[in-house]
């Protein structure tokens, strides 16, 4: 239809679903508009070279002296506490409405005792923990208290660190959280007009300074400037994201000029590149301040897939493998009614050993990636299908599930959904699922639109994201 795949067809439609009639404003590029800002991003990839090195499936830069914060984010094993939805910032730039106080949460769970929260932190094995808001200084108490909580009970096993815009901070704030031993702190400068009067408080004072800013365009030439003076001042790291429009941000963002890519959101072409050229200048200028891009792909992709590894072996069968991309796979034929008790004869071992499930109602044989051989020797058609984990403050009562028992007062389920319909596998999608399972198949966009479900739930695509 416009030259797209599938996948980039979908991510369209769904774009323009999102924003209505308000997506007629946005600027997206041309093909030949996408091509120029395409190798114009490439001559800036080759032009830092070797000088950096890429991570988590080479779409973040530069991974050489990560925070340990962001490597634990992207290793799976951090929780962000969302300690209220308030902020007394009024970024242009930010995604979300935030004008409650609401209740300390994480992935829809809500802790209002930091005891509870940390035996979540204990059953999930995580080793990093993040306070973030809204702004955490406008609950500078409670904030306080998870943070000590946290480490009091974990010590230096957990990555404690707190995001904020400064504007509350106070050098008695600062000694409160030294002493409780928070192991960084963050600073979104672009709250304060980038003044760097409030992180000064923090630099030498708490182990790990930060900032953390979307790359904005139009301020290339101040952020160059403030490479330098943050650099001079002590601060630990540099983080760049990437900029995304949102329902919220929209009418604050259309105000530039900016141009969008879609994707699995709507994203600002003009961020990525500004903050890829923002690296090239650190580099070529000697700047010893380490960098990195948080591209928009890496948050949705690699993130998310790291989330779902931390919880998706709880809900799988012994029959299911965890994919790369943390996706749930689950291998099955139905049986017809006249070969239903030979068949169960046949698998009867691996059903003993809890590598099948047979149902003798529906005449559905589950079976493990070992038995597939075994399987299409029925002469039976063979699906795939995938389920996502997800945690719950409680049941929905419309999946299978498993009960985490933090405390005698609060549990979570981990519960498993279907995340597509099942796909057959025709001989074109069964030599791809031989290639996945013998590790000699990579992420690719397809034009079969079955054959990329497998592909999406089985792979992270690498690198950053397609203009289109």
């Amino acid at each position: 239809m416009n030259g797209l795949t599938p996948l980039k067809q979908r991510h369209l439609l769904r774009n323009q679903e999102e924003y209505q009639v308000k997506y007629n404003y946005l600027k997206f590029p041309s093909p030949d508009e996408a091509a120029t800002a395409m190798l114009e991003r490439q001559q800036i990839l080759e032009a830092i070279g070797d000088r950096v090195e890429w991570g988590f499936h080479k779409s973040k830069v530069d991974v050489k002296k990560l925070s340990r914060g962001c490597q634990l984010c992207g290793e799976g094993q951090w929780s962000c506490l969302f300690i209220n939805n308030l902020c007394n910032g009024k970024c242009f730039y930010c995604p979300t409405q935030q004008n409650d106080l609401a209740r300390p949460e994480t992935n829809t769970l809500i802790f209002d005792e930091p005891e509870s929260y940390v035996e979540y932190i204990r059953q999930f094995g995580f080793k990093g923990v993040s306070i973030s808001g809204g702004e955490p200084l406008i609950s500078f108490d409670k904030s306080l208290a998870f943070v000590k909580a946290v480490k009091e009970a974990f010590g230096d096993e957990v990555y404690v660190w707190l995001y904020t815009n400064g504007i509350l901070l106070t050098p008695e704030k600062v000694e409160a959280f030294k002493l409780a031993g928070l192991n960084e702190m963050r600073f979104d400068i672009g709250a304060t007009e980038y003044k760097t009067d409030q992180l000064q408080l923090a630099v030498g004072k708490i182990p790990v300074v930060t900032v953390e800013i979307p790359a904005v365009p139009q301020e290339e030439d101040l952020l160059k400037a403030k490479i330098r003076e943050l650099k001079d001042l002590g601060v630990s790291h540099l983080n760049f994201h990437q900029m995304r429009l949102t329902p919220y941000n929209f009418n604050q963002l259309v105000e530039h000029d900016y141009t969008y890519t879609h994707g699995e959101k709507v994203t600002v072409i003009d961020s990525e590149l500004t903050a890829l050229r923002l690296i090239q200048y650190s580099l070529d200028e000697g700047i010893d301040l380490p960098i990195n891009y948080c591209a928009f792909v890496y948050k949705n992709r690699h993130q998310k897939s790291a989330n779902r590894q931390k919880h998706a072996h709880i809900v799988a069968y012994p029959w299911e493998n965890v994919t790369t991309n943390g996706f749930i796979r689950n291998l099955f034929t139905k049986v017809p009614a006249d070969k239903k008790s030979e068949i169960e004869a046949v698998f009867a071992p691996e059903i003993a050993a809890g590598k099948a499930s047979f149902s003798a109602r529906s005449g559905r044989l589950d079976f493990h990636v070992e038995q597939l051989e075994k399987a299409r020797q029925l002469g039976l058609p063979v699906y795939v299908e995938y389920h996502v984990s997800h945690i719950f403050p409680q049941a929905t009562g419309l999946n299978d599930l498993e009960t985490i028992y933090l405390n005698d007062e609060k549990e979570v389920v981990v519960e498993r959904r279907a995340a597509c319909l099942p796909v057959e596998l025709n001989e074109l999608r069964m030599s791809v699922m031989d290639a996945i399972l013998d590790k000699r198949e990579t992420y690719a966009e397809v034009e079969d639109a079955e054959l990329q479900h497998i592909m999406t739930y089985e792979f992270i695509p690498e690198g950053l994201g397609d203009y289109f």
